[in-house]
């Protein structure tokens, strides 16, 4: 990503360029089909499949490819907005190591250093969390 940001100084112009080492799977957290649905609309996918299995699945994760463009969208069960906290932070990690695993299939690692997953692991599962409080803060009971 490009920063439009410059920094002038006599002549010189100073770009910033953008910190990404790698392209990363765009990220989506889905709380009901109707989202689901809409995201896949959004993407532009005509055959989204189905988006949870609500009866043996608490959350799941479709990937999309668009051309170069990778997409992960966790689905994540109703329910959860009345669970306790740490089976949802459970369900959010567990489908976060699974983008991470798509992530590491898309630029073809495929043994990636253990300090490599576990920072991978705990931003997407921080991202995935931090949605997630969002989206339902003022929701509990």
């Amino acid at each position: 990503m490009r920063r439009r940001s410059k920094i002038v100084q006599g002549e010189s112009v100073t770009r910033w360029l953008g910190r990404e080492t790698i392209a990363t799977p765009h990220l989506a957290l889905c709380l009901s089909e109707s989202e689901f649905k809409a995201a896949a609309k959004h993407c532009k996918v005509n055959e989204p499949g189905q988006w949870l299995d609500e009866s043996h699945h608490k959350a799941c994760v479709h990937t999309w490819q668009r051309g170069d463009v990778s997409t992960c969208v966790v689905c994540v069960h109703p329910d959860a907005q009345k669970a306790e906290p740490i089976e949802v932070a459970e369900a959010l990690v567990h489908e976060a190591v699974h983008v991470f695993q798509r992530l590491c299939d898309s630029i073809g690692e495929d043994a990636p250093s253990r300090e490599f997953e576990a920072y991978s692991i705990e931003r997407i599962s921080g991202e995935l969390m931090r949605e997630f409080a969002r989206r339902i803060k003022g929701k509990r009971k």
